[in-house]
Protein backbone atom coordinates (compact mmCIF):
# COMPACT_ATOMS: atom_id res chain seq x y z
CA UNK A 1 0.00 0.00 0.00
CA UNK A 2 2.56 2.38 0.71
CA UNK A 3 4.33 1.77 -2.83
CA UNK A 4 1.34 3.09 -4.10
CA UNK A 5 0.33 5.92 -2.13
CA UNK A 6 4.02 7.30 -2.96
CA UNK A 7 4.02 6.99 -6.40
CA UNK A 8 1.33 9.92 -6.49
CA UNK A 9 3.16 12.12 -3.87
CA UNK A 10 6.22 11.93 -5.92
CA UNK A 11 3.86 13.03 -8.74
CA UNK A 12 2.44 15.59 -6.92
CA UNK A 13 5.88 17.07 -5.57
CA UNK A 14 7.26 16.53 -9.10
CA UNK A 15 4.08 18.56 -11.16
CA UNK A 16 4.64 21.35 -8.53
CA UNK A 17 8.59 21.31 -7.95
CA UNK A 18 7.98 21.33 -3.71
CA UNK A 19 8.70 19.24 -0.68
CA UNK A 20 5.42 16.87 0.07
CA UNK A 21 4.91 15.48 3.46
CA UNK A 22 2.97 12.10 3.71
CA UNK A 23 0.98 12.01 6.69
CA UNK A 24 -0.95 9.29 5.38
CA UNK A 25 -1.19 6.51 7.39
CA UNK A 26 -3.33 3.50 5.59
CA UNK A 27 -6.74 1.73 6.85
CA UNK A 28 -7.63 5.06 8.88
CA UNK A 29 -10.43 7.07 9.71
CA UNK A 30 -11.19 10.83 10.07
CA UNK A 31 -13.66 10.06 13.14
CA UNK A 32 -12.17 9.07 16.38
CA UNK A 33 -13.44 5.21 16.71
CA UNK A 34 -15.27 3.42 19.58
CA UNK A 35 -11.88 0.94 19.75
CA UNK A 36 -14.26 -1.57 21.54
CA UNK A 37 -16.34 -1.56 18.79
CA UNK A 38 -14.21 -0.89 15.64
CA UNK A 39 -12.12 -3.68 13.63
CA UNK A 40 -8.50 -2.26 14.54
CA UNK A 41 -7.76 -0.43 18.01
CA UNK A 42 -4.20 -0.07 17.08
CA UNK A 43 -4.63 1.90 14.02
CA UNK A 44 -7.66 3.79 14.96
CA UNK A 45 -4.88 5.80 16.83
CA UNK A 46 -3.96 7.35 13.79
CA UNK A 47 -7.00 8.58 12.59
CA UNK A 48 -7.42 12.47 11.78
CA UNK A 49 -8.91 13.23 14.97
CA UNK A 50 -5.37 11.48 16.94
CA UNK A 51 -3.24 13.23 14.40
CA UNK A 52 -4.52 16.56 14.34
CA UNK A 53 -4.17 16.30 18.40
CA UNK A 54 -0.74 14.98 18.44
CA UNK A 55 0.09 17.89 16.03
CA UNK A 56 -1.69 20.41 18.45
CA UNK A 57 0.05 19.29 21.30
CA UNK A 58 3.30 18.20 19.72
CA UNK A 59 2.62 14.87 22.64
CA UNK A 60 3.52 11.51 20.41
CA UNK A 61 4.25 9.46 23.37
CA UNK A 62 0.82 7.44 23.19
CA UNK A 63 1.47 6.54 19.74
CA UNK A 64 5.08 4.89 20.41
CA UNK A 65 3.56 2.59 23.29
CA UNK A 66 1.59 0.89 20.92
CA UNK A 67 4.46 0.15 18.39
CA UNK A 68 4.69 -3.47 17.26
CA UNK A 69 8.21 -4.26 15.63
CA UNK A 70 7.40 -5.91 12.39
CA UNK A 71 4.07 -5.14 11.32
CA UNK A 72 4.29 -2.76 8.08
CA UNK A 73 1.18 -0.72 8.77
CA UNK A 74 2.48 0.02 11.78
CA UNK A 75 5.82 0.92 11.47
CA UNK A 76 4.51 3.32 8.35
CA UNK A 77 2.16 4.92 10.95
CA UNK A 78 4.97 5.51 13.15
CA UNK A 79 6.97 7.04 10.99
CA UNK A 80 4.91 9.10 9.98
CA UNK A 81 4.80 10.54 13.49
CA UNK A 82 8.26 11.26 13.37
CA UNK A 83 8.12 12.74 10.72
CA UNK A 84 5.34 15.00 11.84
CA UNK A 85 7.46 15.92 14.87
CA UNK A 86 9.62 17.57 12.37
CA UNK A 87 7.77 19.69 10.32
CA UNK A 88 7.95 23.34 11.02
CA UNK A 89 3.94 24.57 10.63
CA UNK A 90 4.47 27.53 10.55
CA UNK A 91 6.37 26.94 6.86
CA UNK A 92 3.56 25.15 5.57
CA UNK A 93 1.77 26.44 2.66
CA UNK A 94 -0.92 23.68 2.05
CA UNK A 95 -2.99 20.78 3.88
CA UNK A 96 -4.22 18.26 2.35
CA UNK A 97 -6.96 16.25 4.19
CA UNK A 98 -7.81 13.01 2.25
CA UNK A 99 -10.37 11.46 4.41
CA UNK A 100 -14.15 9.45 3.89
CA UNK A 101 -13.50 5.89 2.28
CA UNK A 102 -12.87 4.01 5.73
CA UNK A 103 -15.08 5.99 7.86
CA UNK A 104 -17.97 5.00 4.93
CA UNK A 105 -17.02 1.42 4.80
CA UNK A 106 -16.73 1.48 8.70
CA UNK A 107 -20.20 3.01 8.93
CA UNK A 108 -19.23 6.04 10.96
CA UNK A 109 -21.90 8.29 11.06
CA UNK A 110 -21.52 11.36 8.81
CA UNK A 111 -22.78 14.12 11.86
CA UNK A 112 -24.58 14.48 15.09
CA UNK A 113 -26.47 16.58 17.28
CA UNK A 114 -23.30 18.32 18.22
CA UNK A 115 -21.57 19.85 15.32
CA UNK A 116 -17.98 19.20 16.78
CA UNK A 117 -18.86 15.63 17.68
CA UNK A 118 -14.98 13.73 17.15
CA UNK A 119 -17.10 10.33 16.38
CA UNK A 120 -18.57 11.64 13.39
CA UNK A 121 -17.07 12.45 9.91
CA UNK A 122 -17.90 16.00 10.02
CA UNK A 123 -17.32 16.61 13.61
CA UNK A 124 -13.92 14.95 13.43
CA UNK A 125 -13.55 17.55 10.08
CA UNK A 126 -14.43 20.71 11.92
CA UNK A 127 -12.03 19.88 15.03
CA UNK A 128 -9.17 18.80 12.55
CA UNK A 129 -9.59 21.65 10.70
CA UNK A 130 -9.81 23.86 13.49
CA UNK A 131 -6.43 22.65 14.68
CA UNK A 132 -4.29 22.23 11.80
CA UNK A 133 -5.70 26.71 11.74
CA UNK A 134 -3.92 27.45 14.84
CA UNK A 135 -1.30 25.58 14.03
CA UNK A 136 -0.12 26.12 10.90
CA UNK A 137 -1.22 29.73 9.94
CA UNK A 138 -0.18 30.88 7.17
CA UNK A 139 -1.61 27.40 5.58
CA UNK A 140 -4.46 26.52 3.10
CA UNK A 141 -6.35 24.01 3.35
CA UNK A 142 -7.89 21.37 0.73
CA UNK A 143 -10.65 18.85 1.50
CA UNK A 144 -10.17 15.91 -1.12
CA UNK A 145 -13.58 14.26 -1.24
CA UNK A 146 -14.45 10.77 -0.91
CA UNK A 147 -13.43 8.74 -4.68
CA UNK A 148 -15.26 6.25 -6.14
CA UNK A 149 -15.33 2.66 -5.04
CA UNK A 150 -17.08 -0.92 -6.28
CA UNK A 151 -17.96 -3.60 -4.01
CA UNK A 152 -19.91 -7.24 -4.97
CA UNK A 153 -23.90 -7.01 -3.67
CA UNK A 154 -25.33 -10.63 -2.06
CA UNK A 155 -25.41 -12.19 -5.42
CA UNK A 156 -21.74 -11.29 -6.77
CA UNK A 157 -22.82 -8.54 -8.46
CA UNK A 158 -20.96 -5.28 -8.41
CA UNK A 159 -22.67 -2.88 -6.54
CA UNK A 160 -20.65 0.89 -6.32
CA UNK A 161 -21.05 3.19 -3.65
CA UNK A 162 -23.34 5.62 -5.31
CA UNK A 163 -25.79 2.77 -3.93
CA UNK A 164 -24.16 0.77 -0.96
CA UNK A 165 -24.76 1.80 2.20
CA UNK A 166 -22.35 0.44 4.87
CA UNK A 167 -24.89 2.21 7.50
CA UNK A 168 -23.86 5.88 7.74
CA UNK A 169 -24.32 6.89 3.62
CA UNK A 170 -23.62 6.82 0.29
CA UNK A 171 -20.23 8.19 -0.82
CA UNK A 172 -22.27 10.95 -2.42
CA UNK A 173 -23.63 11.76 1.24
CA UNK A 174 -19.83 11.53 2.48
CA UNK A 175 -18.82 13.89 -0.46
CA UNK A 176 -21.71 16.50 0.24
CA UNK A 177 -21.05 16.36 3.99
CA UNK A 178 -17.14 17.51 3.24
CA UNK A 179 -18.02 20.00 0.80
CA UNK A 180 -20.34 21.75 3.36
CA UNK A 181 -17.42 21.82 6.05
CA UNK A 182 -14.95 23.30 3.68
CA UNK A 183 -17.44 25.77 3.19
CA UNK A 184 -17.81 27.11 6.44
CA UNK A 185 -13.98 28.19 6.61
CA UNK A 186 -11.98 30.24 4.92
CA UNK A 187 -9.23 29.19 3.25
CA UNK A 188 -10.28 26.04 2.96
CA UNK A 189 -10.89 24.43 -0.29
CA UNK A 190 -12.82 21.47 -1.70
CA UNK A 191 -11.59 18.59 -4.28
CA UNK A 192 -14.60 16.78 -5.72
CA UNK A 193 -12.83 13.48 -6.64
CA UNK A 194 -16.14 11.98 -7.62
CA UNK A 195 -17.54 14.42 -9.77
CA UNK A 196 -14.01 15.77 -11.61
CA UNK A 197 -12.30 12.14 -11.57
CA UNK A 198 -15.49 10.91 -13.41
CA UNK A 199 -15.14 6.92 -12.64
CA UNK A 200 -17.49 4.99 -12.75
CA UNK A 201 -18.39 1.47 -13.19
CA UNK A 202 -18.13 0.92 -16.97
CA UNK A 203 -14.79 2.49 -16.96
CA UNK A 204 -13.55 1.92 -12.69
CA UNK A 205 -11.33 -0.57 -13.70
CA UNK A 206 -8.77 1.09 -15.75
CA UNK A 207 -8.33 3.95 -12.95
CA UNK A 208 -8.45 1.40 -10.30
CA UNK A 209 -6.23 -1.32 -8.77
CA UNK A 210 -8.88 -2.79 -6.62
CA UNK A 211 -12.12 -2.00 -5.35
CA UNK A 212 -11.42 1.42 -3.50
CA UNK A 213 -7.72 2.30 -4.47
CA UNK A 214 -6.27 4.26 -7.61
CA UNK A 215 -3.85 2.03 -10.12
CA UNK A 216 -0.74 4.11 -11.64
CA UNK A 217 -3.48 5.77 -14.24
CA UNK A 218 -5.70 6.48 -11.22
CA UNK A 219 -2.57 8.28 -9.41
CA UNK A 220 -1.55 9.98 -12.69
CA UNK A 221 -5.32 11.95 -13.12
CA UNK A 222 -5.71 12.56 -9.04
CA UNK A 223 -2.72 13.78 -9.15
CA UNK A 224 -3.12 16.49 -12.19
CA UNK A 225 -6.60 17.72 -10.64
CA UNK A 226 -4.70 18.10 -7.09
CA UNK A 227 -1.71 20.34 -9.03
CA UNK A 228 -4.16 21.81 -11.32
CA UNK A 229 -6.89 23.11 -7.77
CA UNK A 230 -3.41 24.41 -6.20
CA UNK A 231 -2.16 26.34 -9.49
CA UNK A 232 -5.69 28.17 -9.52
CA UNK A 233 -5.56 28.67 -5.68
CA UNK A 234 -2.47 30.28 -6.49
CA UNK A 235 -3.58 32.36 -9.56
CA UNK A 236 -6.30 33.70 -7.08
CA UNK A 237 -4.68 34.70 -4.61
CA UNK A 238 -2.25 37.03 -6.93
CA UNK A 239 -4.95 38.55 -8.63
CA UNK A 240 -6.14 39.29 -5.17
CA UNK A 241 -3.22 41.16 -3.60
Amino acid sequence: ASEHINTYIKMISKMLDVNVYNCAVGGTTAAKANTDNHFDGVLDLFCLYNLSKALETQDHNVFFDFYVEGNTLERNAMETMQMMGSIDCEKIDYVVISYGLNDYVGGFSIESEDPYDEETYTGALRCAVERIIKQCPNAKIIFSSITYCVFEDEQGNPIDGYEKDWGGGTIEQYRDAMGLVANEYENVYFMDNLKDMDIHEENFSEYMRDAMHFSVKGQEMYAQNLTTLIEQIERDSMADE
